[in-house]
C-alpha cells in the first residue's frame, strides 16, 4: 500500500481549499500506515474498546436478524480497538507528530480484519465527536485548479486531546499501548518504493536486482534474534525518490525498517533522562552491539564528488563556530540542512529552528539562540573551513547535484557492506542511514567492509566512529 491517488472521496477536498502549510508537511509525510490489525491484550484494552464502541456507536443501527446485529456490533468494536491502538502508537513516533496514514480505497480492506464499512463508520463518528482530526487525501489523476498534483496522498488522522484523555482514563497511553494491545504487523508487498512523487514501482531488470538484494537481506536477518522483544523488525524496504522519465534509480535509496512506527531506527543512540531504550542496549543473537558511524558522511561524499578528499583525521565540524558541543552541532546542522536545500542556507526559518531544536533535545543540548548564531556568520565561518561548499547548488561532476545524490551514494555504501557481511562472513547488521549496528565481536570485519565499500563508491577514505575496536578499550 503506497501513498497514492486511490485515496479520495469527492466530498473531502475542493479546489478552493488551502494547501497544507510547509511546516506541517514533514510530519504528515512521515505518518506510518495504519495496520488496523491490533486486538486487545489486557482487560484495560477490552474496557477501552467497549467504552468507545458504546459511547460512539455506528451512525446507523444494523438491521436484520438478531445474530447479524450482534456480529455487526462485535465487528464495529473490533474496528474501534484496532483504530485506537494504531492512533496511540503513532503518537510515540516523533517524526509524524501523531499522524497516521489510512487508505480510503475500499479494495484495500477486502479480506482484512477490519472491513471498509466498519472503519468508515468509526472514523465518521469520531470526526463528528472531535475524537480525531484529519488531513484529507487527494488523487494525483485529478487537477484542482492550476494544474493538479502529479501524485496523490492518503488521508491522515490524529487523535485529539479528548480521545487521549478517554484512553488515559482506562490506563492506556501512547507509552504503554504496545503492552495493552497485540499488534499484527505485515511486511509491505513491494520492497522497492518510490516517493516524492509517490507512484507504483515499475518492473524492470534494475528494479528486480534491487528487490532481490533487499529480499536476501530480509530473509537472512529473519533467522537472527533481535532483543528485547519490544523491538519490532520484520524487514526493510528501500525508498527512492525524484522519479522522472529515464530515471536511473540513483536518488535516495535508504533502507527503512518495518514496521516504521516501532522500528529500531527510531530509538535514540545513547541514553537520555527519560530512561527509554537505546539502540546500543539492543542485542543481536544475545550479543551486545556496536554502532559504526560514517562521520560527516554527506560532507565526505560531497568532497569526493568534487574529486577531493575530506581530511579524515579530524572532526569536520569541530571548532568552526566555537569550542562547545552546541557550536559543533549548529555547524553540522547548517551544512547538512544546506545539502537538503538547492543552495547554501542564508537565513533561519521557523521550520529550520524547530528541526534543530528537536535534534538538540535528543543530544541533551540547550542554549540555542538565533541572535547568537546569525546565519550570515555561520555561512562565512563554515566556508572559511570548507571553501569547497561554495560549489553546492552548481554543476558538480557534469550535472546538477542534490541531497538525493548524496543519500544514494551513502545507501550504496551501507547496503554493499551489509551484503558483504552477510554473504562472506554470515554477519547480521542493522542500518541506521549513515551508520551500521553489528555484533561487537564483528567490529573489525565490519569496519574493513565499510571502508572498502566507501572507497568503491567514492574513491575516498571515510572517518569512522568509533575508530578502534571496543574490545580493545
Amino acid at each position: 500500500m503506497t501513498d497514492n491517488s486511490d485515496d479520495w472521496e469527492p466530498h473531502e477536498r475542493l479546489p478552493w481549499q488551502p494547501k497544507t502549510p510547509r511546516e506541517e508537511r514533514e510530519a504528515l509525510d512521515n505518518a506510518p500506515l495504519a495496520t488496523l490489525r491490533a486486538t486487545p491484550g489486557t482487560r484495560e484494552a477490552f474496557m477501552l474498546m467497549g467504552d468507545l464502541a458504546e459511547r460512539y456507536p455506528r451512525p446507523q443501527a444494523a438491521k436484520g436478524k438478531a445474530y447479524a446485529r450482534r456480529k455487526t456490533l462485535v465487528d464495529y468494536a473490533n474496528a474501534v480497538g484496532a483504530f485506537i491502538a494504531d492512533l496511540l502508537a503513532a503518537v510515540e513516533r516523533d517524526r509524524s507528530e501523531g499522524w497516521l496514514m489510512c487508505s480510503h480505497n475500499k479494495g484495500d480492506y477486502s479480506g482484512q480484519y477490519v472491513t471498509w464499512r466498519m472503519f468508515d463508520g468509526v472514523r465518521t463518528v469520531w470526526l463528528e465527536a472531535d475524537l480525531i482530526e484529519h488531513k484529507p487525501g487527494y488523487p494525483g489523476r485529478l487537477a484542482f485548479g492550476n494544474p493538479g498534483p502529479t501524485a496523490g496522498k492518503l488521508t491522515r488522522y490524529r487523535a485529539t486531546t479528548k480521545l487521549l484523555e478517554i484512553a488515559a482514563g482506562h490506563g492506556i497511553t501512547p507509552a504503554n499501548v504496545l503492552e495493552n494491545f497485540k499488534f499484527e504487523f505485515v511486511m509491505p508487498s513491494e520492497l522497492i518504493r518510490l516517493t516524492q512523487p509517490s507512484m507504483p514501482t515499475p518492473n524492470t531488470p534494475r528494479v528486480a536486482k534491487l528487490r532481490s538484494d533487499v529480499a536476501e537481506l530480509n530473509a537472512f536477518f529473519a533467522k537472527q534474534t533481535l532483543t528485547p522483544p519490544t523491538i519490532k523488525h520484520l524487514g526493510w524496504i528501500r525508498m527512492f525518490h525524484g522519479y522522472t522519465k529515464g530515471y536511473q534509480w540513483n536518488k535516495g535509496g535508504r533502507l527503512y525498517s518495518q514496521p516504521q512506527g516501532q522500528a529500531y531506527q527510531n530509538l535514540p543512540e545513547t541514553s537520555s533522562d527519560s530512561g527509554e531504550l537505546t539502540r546500543l542496549q539492543m542485542r543481536i543473537n544475545g550479543e551486545r552491539v556496536v554502532e559504526i558511524d560514517i562521520s560527516s558522511s554527506n560532507l565526505t561524499i560531497f568532497y569526493a564528488l568534487c574529486d577531493q578528499q575530506l581530511d579524515s583525521t579530524e572532526d569536520a565540524f569541530a571548532g568552526i563556530l566555537g569550542p562547545t558541543a552546541l557550536d559543533r552541532h549548529v555547524a553540522k546542522f547548517w551544512i547538512n540542512a544546506s545539502f537538503g536545500n538547492s543552495k547554501l542556507l542564508g537565513k533561519w526559518s521557523n521550520d529550520l529552528v524547530k528541526s534543530l531544536e528537536k535534534q538538540l533535545i535528543k543530544k541533551g543540548l540547550s542554549g540555542f539562540d538565533q541572535k547568537r548564531y546569525p546565519m550570515k556568520t555561520i555561512k562565512e565561518k563554515v566556508l572559511e573551513r570548507h571553501p569547497l561548499l561554495a560549489r553546492w547548488g552548481g554543476e558538480i561532476s557534469g550535472r546538477q547535484r542534490d541531497y538525493g545524490d548524496l543519500m544514494f551514494v551513502e545507501s550504496e555504501v551501507i547496503i554493499g557492506t551489509m551484503l558483504t557481511l552477510m554473504r562472506d562472513y554470515e554477519v547480521p547488521s542493522l542500518p541506521v542511514h549513515d551508520s551500521l549496528i553489528i555484533p561487537a565481536s564483528k567490529f573489525k570485519v565490519a569496519k574493513e567492509a565499510l571502508i572498502h565499500h566507501f572507497r568503491k563508491q567514492t574513491g575516498a577514505v571515510p572517518r569512522l566512529d568509533p575508530e578502534e575496536d571496543p574490545e580493545d578499550w
